[in-house]
C-alpha cells in the first residue's frame, strides 16, 4: 500500500471511529448512518462489503492531529472524511466542498495534503 493510500486508510478508520460514538438520539431508518444497519439475514457472506474493523489506537493518533489543527484544517477534514454530505463532497466532489468552505480547489487540496503529512508523521 502506498503512503498516500495508507494515510487515507488511517483517516477513514478515524472517521468511522469518530462517527461510531454514542448519539443523544436514536438513528432513524433512512438517516445517513441508519442506512448502514443491515439485517444479518440480508448479508451474503461471500459478498461482505462491511468496512474493516476500527483500529481505535490508530484513530486516537489521528484525533490528536485533528485536535491541534487550526480551524480551516479541521473544516477540510470534516468535508473530506467526517461529514462529506454536509459539504456536498459526495455529490459535487472536491470543488463543491471547497466552495462550501469559501476556498479555491487548490487551497483545499493543499490544506488536505498538509494535514495528511502530519498524520503520516504521527505514525512514525
Amino acid at each position: 500500500m502506498s503512503a498516500a493510500n495508507w494515510v487515507d486508510h488511517e483517516l477513514r478508520n478515524w472517521a468511522r471511529w469518530a462517527n461510531s460514538g454514542p448519539s443523544p438520539h436514536p438513528r432513524l431508518p433512512g438517516s445517513f448512518l441508519g442506512t448502514w444497519v443491515i439485517s444479518e439475514l440480508h448479508v451474503d457472506s461471500a459478498a461482505d462489503d462491511r468496512p474493516a474493523p476500527i483500529h481505535e489506537e490508530n484513530a486516537m493518533r489521528v484525533q490528536r492531529v485533528f485536535d491541534v489543527a487550526i480551524r480551516i484544517e479541521r473544516k477540510v477534514l470534516q468535508a473530506e472524511y467526517l461529514s462529506p454530505w454536509q459539504y456536498s463532497r459526495h455529490s459535487g466532489g472536491v470543488a463543491a466542498a471547497a466552495r462550501k468552505l469559501e476556498l479555491t480547489t487548490p487551497a483545499y487540496e493543499t490544506i488536505l495534503a498538509s494535514v495528511k503529512r502530519r498524520v503520516e508523521r504521527a505514525f512514525q
